[in-house]
């Protein structure tokens, strides 16, 4: 098509992909914000910030609005938010506070992540 077609597209997935990164930790957020103390931002303070968070980094207000009824919902996920220990390279510690649907994928997936790097969970 062109050089300048090129250029423009290549800027333009740049920034998808950042998007792609980004919006789902701040839909998660939001999410578990809305479940913990209500889907009213005015009487919520850690769902404001999380949308003040959001709006910052220009996630659309239809992905908001949607992270707050996942919550509302009777079919929303149960998210709850747990806490591991870990030892990585040259005994360093490590603590991972996350919030997770499905502790079982969670658990893997940081043991995943410790091996890469030669660390491992510490027993609690």
């Amino acid at each position: 098509m062109g050089r300048a077609f090129e250029y423009r597209r290549a800027a333009k997935e740049k920034r998808w992909d950042k998007m792609s990164k980004v919006f789902p930790r701040l839909a998660k957020a939001i999410t578990v914000a809305a479940k913990e103390g209500g889907t009213d931002p005015d009487l919520n303070s850690r769902l404001r910030s999380a949308i003040q968070n959001a709006k910052a980094q220009n996630m659309p207000k239809d992905n908001i609005d949607a992270a707050i009824k996942r919550a509302s919902g009777k079919d929303a996920a149960d998210f709850s938010e747990i806490v591991y220990e870990g030892k990585g390279p040259h005994g360093v510690l490590v603590v991972i506070e996350c919030a997770t649907d499905n502790p079982t994928r969670t658990i893997a997936n940081i043991k995943s992540y410790f091996n890469k790097v030669g660390g491992g969970l510490v027993p609690t």
